[in-house]
């Protein structure tokens, strides 16, 4: 192995580097802003900045040309994105050996998941890991299912619950289907739809319409309510998007429009005074697993995470699928 002396020495040369700032780095360079690159980091974009500025005082050079748009990288830049990549990498993977060892099994936990799932079934999960090892800690990361597929790609999380669809731009990954979930209408009670024990695509395009999650249809804003609707989407007067159940239906009580969403998180929320119909659609349904990397599949915690996920009792409204 080469000796690398690890005294003291130049406060600008590589001891002085934080790990930090590379992922900031390595964020802003690949979703060409820093905007962008929060919503990867969980970060603020003031500390995201904070990172970049003394990343490049460490290193004396500028890494980023601010006046492009998109924002790119510099000739330094590309030149120190590999290596700062390979890097982080190689960390991980000593991260990853040393936690595989008898003295640290099972010590500490990273999860990604969505609200309905943290707050309807995770919890059974982390009962039944917690009484087979007790010392275990548990981090907890939430996001869309763009952000926990780069969760579980970069190792920010050991593995993530996530919805099969839209799907997986890493075919690497393995995943164990969990369950089957119905993507359903929700509306007042008083609308004259609730006559109708199942709504048709055409009745939906009739109405305004409130998906989940929110964002553009590039980043997967409304995929349920575009994935239901079918080649019909283009036709739909879709009025609001949002992350989260509870505003969803404080808009469908408002009578801003019909809600579209998964059955699960409807049981986060409270619907006095709605109604919820199962909608004619051959895609009206979603299927839930959880993903993890395969490199990581025979790490003592991801074994011990699985063990306790097909222990615990499926969330309320959901169908079991074999797991795979």
């Amino acid at each position: 192995m080469e000796n690398i002396d690890l005294a003291p020495r130049d406060p600008r040369d590589a001891m002085s580097l934080q790990t930090a700032w590379l992922r900031s780095f390595l964020a802003v360079a690949d979703k060409g802003g820093f905007g962008a690159a929060t919503l990867v980091l969980h970060l603020s974009q003031s500390r995201v900045s904070a990172h970049i500025a003394a990343l490049e005082h460490a290193l004396g050079v500028t890494l980023f040309d601010r006046k492009a748009r998109p924002i790119c990288t510099t000739e330094a830049g590309e030149l120190f994105r590999g290596h700062a990549l390979n890097a982080l990498l190689e960390l991980q993977r000593g991260v990853e050996a040393a936690r595989s060892t008898l003295d640290n099994f099972v010590a500490h936990v990273k999860i990604g998941s969505y609200p309905s799932v943290s707050s309807t079934y995770l919890p059974s999960i982390l009962r039944t890991l917690t009484a087979k090892y007790p010392g275990i800690t548990i981090e907890l990361h939430e996001g869309t299912a763009s952000t926990l597929e780069e969760m579980v790609v970069s190792g920010a999380v050991d593995l993530a619950f996530r919805p099969l669809l839209p799907k997986m731009h890493e075919t690497t990954l393995c995943h164990r289907t969990i369950w089957r979930e119905n993507i359903v209408a929700v509306m007042r009670e008083q609308d004259l739809l609730t006559r109708k024990t199942s709504l048709s695509v055409a009745d939906i395009l009739e109405r305004p319409l409130i998906g989940n999650p929110a964002g553009s249809e590039e980043e997967g804003g409304g995929f349920d309510l575009r994935n239901t609707l079918g080649e019909n989407a283009a036709r739909a007067d879709i009025a609001y998007l949002t992350d989260q159940p509870t505003t969803l239906v404080a808009l469908v009580r408002s009578a801003f429009g019909i809600g579209i969403i998964n059955r699960l998180a409807l049981e986060t929320t409270s619907t006095e005074g709605l109604a919820t119909r199962i909608i004619d659609s051959p895609a009206a349904h979603r299927e839930v697993a959880l993903f993890w990397a395969r490199r990581r599949s025979d790490a003592a915690v991801v074994q011990a995470f699985l063990d306790a996920q097909q222990q615990a009792p499926l969330p309320p409204g959901v169908q079991p699928i074999d797991s795979q």
